[in-house]
């Protein structure tokens, strides 16, 4: 089979290995995404789109014309919650569509784009927001998978014709997997032999906390929590932003404790999490009691806003109890994030739906 995924960015370098993984099976995979990710992961075809990614004058542009991918809502809503975007985010995006569609169908006519079996559409985004290409591929009779991560179905919400055309659903984020009952949940692949062992600098103890979006994470809460235990107890905050994946982890691996986030007990964990555990360092976040129930075997080393900064102190102060944490990393990433092993078990859903054949024996 012939599979091309689809994403407005190499996400957390993760999405390319979905890629490895379908080849590792038999088959043809490609990954295409609109525009480079800051953080320089690995690309496949990568387009270069304009008018699109995180630049501030974009954003500022989004926040004037109240664009609908800005909306965050309740998160604790079964409703379908589709974007709608303003009229003037309308008209910029049919601006858009204009400029883009040249350098698409070039893309298309120089790659066979519309020649694969299966569309992964990562966070359900297709190249045009009408869905007009989706539609096109349903009728073609292509089999489409919309894949949610991030915050894009928390924010913007589905976009109607994708969503409608989707065959199937899938999600790594716990809270989507509760709240639609449409949405299967599978583990985000990873390869934790491309990560540095954890080498922790002498002194104090190192916290580090990568935040992309400091709201989502609990980031005040945790930079207040340290501050204060950096008083009576040697300690510190190493805060890891704006900067490339390759420096990300070296800072990372410096470090004896990593935070992931405080805010949700639903948003649980990502790629951050993924990163220190397979490096052997401690990590600490928030799951709900229905998140661990659902991953009771977890590794994590579990808070919550109102006990931060003493569970924080219990960690520091405890080496042991650090160690335990950090040891049960690499086994927990291998057998349930292992990249080969969530492209195995994806490839037995397509036999599940009768779009692959039945493995041989």
């Amino acid at each position: 089979m012939k599979i091309l995924h689809l994403s407005p960015q190499n996400y957390t370098g993760t999405i390319d290995l979905f890629v490895r993984g379908h080849v590792a099976l038999g088959h043809e995979s490609r990954l295409v995404t609109f525009y480079r990710a800051a953080n320089l992961y690995e690309e496949d075809i990568c387009l270069n789109l304009p008018f699109v990614g995180p630049m501030s004058w974009l954003l500022k542009l989004k926040g004037l014309v109240r664009a609908g991918s800005l909306q965050v809502p309740y998160t604790g809503t079964t409703e379908r919650i589709f974007w709608s975007p303003s009229p003037a985010e309308s008209l910029m995006l049919r601006f858009r569509d204009m400029v883009w569609k040249p350098i698409i169908n070039r893309a298309a006519g120089e790659y066979g784009l519309w020649d694969f079996d299966i569309y992964h559409l990562e966070g359900g985004m297709s190249f045009y927001r009408d869905g007009r290409d989706v539609i096109a591929l349903k009728r073609a009779g292509k089999k489409i998978v919309s894949y949610y991560h991030g915050l894009g179905l928390r924010m913007r919400g589905a976009i109607r014709p994708v969503w409608e055309a989707t065959d199937l659903n899938l999600t790594c984020e716990f809270d989507l997997y509760q709240r639609y009952p449409e949405v299967d949940y599978l583990f985000l692949p990873f390869d934790q032999n491309a990560m540095p062992p954890a080498s922790p600098l002498p002194g104090k103890v190192r916290i580090c906390h990568a935040p992309r979006i400091r709201s989502v994470k609990g980031t005040e809460e945790i930079i207040s929590a340290v501050e204060d235990l950096s008083k009576d107890i040697p300690v510190e905050l190493v805060l890891i932003e704006n900067m490339t994946n390759a420096e990300a982890l070296r800072m990372k691996a410096s470090c004896h404790i990593a935070i992931d986030q405080v805010a949700s007990g639903d948003m649980g964990y990502g790629v951050n999490s993924l990163e220190s555990l397979s490096m052997g360092i401690a990590t600490v976040t928030n799951l709900s009691r229905a998140y661990q129930e659902f991953i009771p075997d977890h590794p994590f080393f579990l808070t919550e806003p109102d006990t931060l900064k003493r569970d924080l102190k219990e960690l520091i102060l405890d080496r042991e109890l650090r160690e335990k944490h950090a040891g049960a990393g690499p086994p927990w990433i291998k057998a349930k994030h292992h990249w080969l092993s969530v492209a195995e078990e994806l490839h037995r859903i397509y036999r599940d739906l009768l779009w692959e054949e039945p493995a041989d024996g």
